[in-house]
């Protein structure tokens, strides 16, 4: 498996910076419509498959942003190991 290189990639500060008025600003509209969680979910995999197409054409970037995703659902998965029954895993939305 080939390296890849990240220095051209912000850093997580900068990125958190840069990304989290949109975040909020995404997450205020499903509040402001009634998005519920698991349809929220199926926007955000929706986003994925497209940002895949879109970066078919950039195998490092696609790589990166792939590696990224399961390290998140990794570490979501460690930390949910070692205080199991936090996260709504049982399929039940908030308010139902």
């Amino acid at each position: 498996m080939t390296e890849i290189d990240t220095a051209h990639i912000a850093s997580d500060a900068e990125m958190e910076e840069n990304v989290r008025p949109l975040v909020n600003e995404i997450l205020e509209r499903f509040n402001r419509e009634g998005v519920s969680p698991s349809q929220a979910g199926l926007v955000i995999l929706g986003l994925i498959y497209r940002l895949m197409e879109v970066m078919h054409d950039a195998p490092e970037a696609r790589r990166f942003f792939v590696l990224a995703l399961i390290n998140l659902i990794n570490n979501y998965l460690a930390e949910e190991m070692e205080s199991p029954g936090t996260c709504v895993a049982a399929g039940k939305e908030e308010g139902t």
